[in-house]
């Protein structure tokens, strides 16, 4: 069956590489199947990750007889590379560097800084996304010829790659909207080296595209105008310290505390700003008067354990960890779709967390917010329990 979609494939498409995917391939069946136990033993493997590279090796050869070669997934490496197969790292760039050691050509696409279906910007100010955070100025900041490699093991390195899978996006405008302006930014890094990229001459040179893109009718984030909020803690405890964010190159940032959005020129931030009670916060960028980009929007939740001495019994999993034990005090009321660095989370450990309110205190009412994504593998807890001393 493969072999005769192959065949019209490779009459179909020209190109020298065939993909044949090998991701995400789950050998718990294979386990069970006896056609695959019987296959593993007939050919002498080891176990299911061989088998898969059993038959990964036997799709190489046909196409090899085809006059094409293969390229998968860093998936293809377990159980052992096809003689001449290529990898495309995705997970990482740990698959890309196993290839090059091994004399392959690696094309370098993690998901950290080459997937172009994740955020731009907050997740609150943005169209709906699978989710992952990756800003230009990350993309712009990736460097595709990984330092573990010898000069040798780096010419094995073809290039980068930006993917964007469209399960989110609706229609050739939000594609649109979702590739430029990092498809610029991947661009100038595969196209130069590294001692001659320059972020701020980049954004610089950006914004005179920009214009281009208007005459063209490209539909194109200006998430490089945002505003970023972080929090840190405060001197005094019950309040923190809100910094405001985004290139001083760009503009300068206005906020207001009272509801109103900043349309009109309102505070001038210069400093981080003491937040002591409840609000929420509007700020944007402006330039000659002139607003760029999105406002950006944030709540804050000042309250009686807000920047108040907190332990954790077992630290949060590295995947969630977030701005560590001062996540869950911290003033901020986490939103969705959701931003990793606003929530903890613990795999395989009961979450215990202390809070010292530092003096005797009267409370009424405790919220907690736990978040609920199955498809993410995250799960709401079975059990919780409130004490207090």
């Amino acid at each position: 069956f493969l072999q005769d979609v192959l065949d019209e494939v490779a009459l179909l498409f020209p190109g020298k590489y065939i993909h044949i995917g090998g991701d995400e391939s789950p050998k718990t069946r294979w386990k069970v199947c006896a056609q695959c136990q019987a296959r593993i033993k007939s050919e002498h493997l080891k176990d299911e990750h061989e088998l898969q590279s059993y038959f990964i090796k036997r799709i190489e050869k046909y196409l090899n007889s085809k006059g094409k070669q293969i390229i998968g997934w860093n998936e293809i490496l377990e159980g052992g590379l096809a003689p001449n197969a290529a990898v495309m790292s995705w997970q990482g760039t740990e698959g890309g560097i196993a290839a090059a050691k091994q004399k392959h050509n690696a094309v370098m696409t993690p998901g950290s800084h080459c997937y172009f279906d994740h955020y731009q910007a907050s997740p609150a100010d943005e169209p709906l996304a699978f989710g992952g955070y990756t800003p230009l100025e990350k993309v712009y900041s990736y460097e595709p010829i990984p330092s573990e490699l010898n000069k040798e093991e780096q010419h094995y390195i073809l290039g980068a790659q930006a993917n964007i899978w469209t399960e989110y996006i609706l229609d050739e405008k939000q594609v649109e909207y979702m590739l430029m302006p990092r498809m610029m930014a991947l661009s100038e890094v595969v196209w130069s080296s590294k001692e001659n990229r320059n972020e701020t001459d980049f954004l610089n040179r950006l914004q005179t595209h920009f214009l281009l893109l208007d005459k063209l009718g490209i539909n194109y984030a200006k998430a490089i105008y945002k505003v970023e909020q972080k929090v840190t803690a405060a001197p005094k405890s019950n309040s923190i310290l809100l910094e405001l964010k985004a290139n001083p190159s760009l503009g300068s940032i206005y906020y207001t505390t009272d509801d109103s959005d900043p349309k009109e020129i309102s505070k001038l931030y210069t400093t981080p700003i003491t937040l002591s009670k409840d609000v929420t916060i509007r700020a944007a960028l402006y330039k000659n008067k002139e607003l760029k980009g999105k406002i950006s929007v944030k709540k804050y939740d000042i309250n009686k354990a807000t920047n108040k001495p907190i332990t954790l019994n077992n630290p949060a999993s590295k995947s969630y960890s977030g701005d560590g034990s001062f996540t869950l005090v911290n003033g901020v009321v986490a939103t969705l779709p959701r931003i990793s660095n606003q929530w903890l989370g613990w795999n395989g450990n009961n979450m215990e967390a202390i809070i010292n309110l530092e003096k005797e205190e009267s409370v009424s009412e405790i919220n907690v917010g736990f978040l609920k994504e199955e498809l993410s593998w995250i799960y709401l807890p079975k059990e919780v329990e409130y004490f207090v001393s």
